[in-house]
């Protein structure tokens, strides 16, 4: 505990960006430290793609390691970077900054602010793999309340008291906290609906193509893929495939994902989630917040048997990063297209020091992803080496 004290006053007293990495799991945060406390810090964290967004609060306990140089440190540092030298969309600073007296507890600090302002967090407890998003409701000397909302089921209504002394986490403002503080807001408003779910059973290309003519949002669940999901709009179909515009967490425009019908699992095309989406594509279109200012969301795709191919070369052209996972491999595999024939195509890894090149027939593509904020970076970074 003291060289991780020590390490966290360096990087407070320095200003170094750091890497903060939890007990017992791989998860792990970056940012700067704003408040050093008596058993807590607080950081100001950043995305993956190096866009601030908001904070926050880790015990001492919770934490096993700080890291203060290495790879994933440049990387960020250049995301970072390229953030702020394209200005992307960020809510960092418009939300009232907090106040905090590093010589008494933080976490009771916290709890009286946000519980003050009605601002959701999410918390993460001890002996508790869940991650917990509410608002704090009221406040003892030694725990508070937390009114728990669950934006994938507005049925599930539960009132938590939490002890201070088994809150490992606690993340604060941000922009999916922003705007999930603004659905509970029209809390009283919000209907569940029935999960309308479809099964791969071979209607999923006519409900694909319904959910095209009407510009409706769908969940896509991949087969043997059950901690994934993809979200957007269908943008064009074919016997063998779908082309999704994919929207983010915030509902923001995520890049587009190529998926094949037999490696779809199943298909949702109601749910309390894609309200939860839609009612933060409102507030995106409405606060111009809807794409960051680098990406295209407006390609057009032509639904044709030589959709895939099209794709594939026309990445080729531009230099385009792609991830991929290929049928009889579990990982995803990230780099950009050469070599494009009519059946196969050549692609070369990004991310191994070997700078391998990976053969791969366009039948066995299960999935593509492309055109997001992180391919952006990603080519980003490949053409400052050049």
């Amino acid at each position: 505990m003291d060289a991780i004290l020590m390490s966290l006053m360096a990087a407070l007293n320095e200003r170094l960006l750091i890497n903060v990495y939890q007990r017992d799991t791989d998860d792990f945060y970056t940012g700067y430290v704003q408040i050093l406390g008596q058993n807590s810090v607080i950081l100001a964290t950043y995305s993956d793609a190096g866009i601030a967004d908001g904070s926050v609060l880790i015990a001492f306990n919770a934490i096993d390691q700080v890291e203060f140089a290495g790879d994933d440190l440049d990387n960020m540092s250049f995301r970072i970077a390229v953030a702020e030298d394209e200005h992307f969309l960020s809510i960092h600073n418009q939300e009232a900054p907090l106040k905090f007296n590093p010589k008494t507890s933080l976490l009771p600090q916290l709890a009286k602010q946000v519980q003050a302002s009605g601002q959701m967090v999410m918390v993460i407890l001890a002996d508790d793999d869940a991650y917990l998003e509410g608002q704090i409701t009221a406040l003892a000397d030694d725990r508070f309340t937390l009114a728990v909302f669950n934006k994938f089921n507005y049925t599930d209504v539960r009132y938590l008291q939490v002890d201070f002394s088994d809150v490992l986490v606690i993340e604060f403002q941000g922009l999916d906290l922003y705007l999930e503080t603004l659905l509970v807001k029209q809390r009283d408003q919000l209907k569940h609906v029935r999960t309308e779910l479809h099964q791969n059973d071979g209607q999923l290309p006519a409900i694909f193509r319904d959910a095209q003519v009407n510009q409706a949002v769908v969940s896509v669940m991949p087969k043997d893929r059950e901690d994934q999901f993809y979200v957007g709009t269908v943008r064009a179909i074919n016997d063998e495939v779908v082309v999704l515009s994919l929207k983010d967490r915030a509902s923001q425009f995520g890049g587009y994902a190529v998926i094949r019908f037999t490696a779809i699992q199943s298909v949702i095309t109601a749910s309390d989630y894609l309200q939860t989406m839609a009612f933060y594509q409102k507030w995106d279109e409405a606060n111009h917040f809807t794409q960051q200012p680098v990406l295209n969301a407006d390609r057009e795709f032509e639904g044709g048997p030589d959709l895939l191919p099209q794709i594939i070369s026309e990445a080729a052209n531009f230099g385009q990063v792609l991830r991929i996972r290929i049928a009889g491999e579990d990982d995803h595999l990230l780099g950009y297209p050469s070599d494009v024939n009519d059946t196969t195509f050549t692609l070369n890894l990004i991310e191994a020091e070997t700078g391998d090149q990976v053969p791969i027939r366009f039948d066995q593509i299960l999935e593509l992803a492309f055109g997001h904020i992180y391919s952006y970076l990603q080519e980003a970074q490949l053409n400052s080496r050049d």
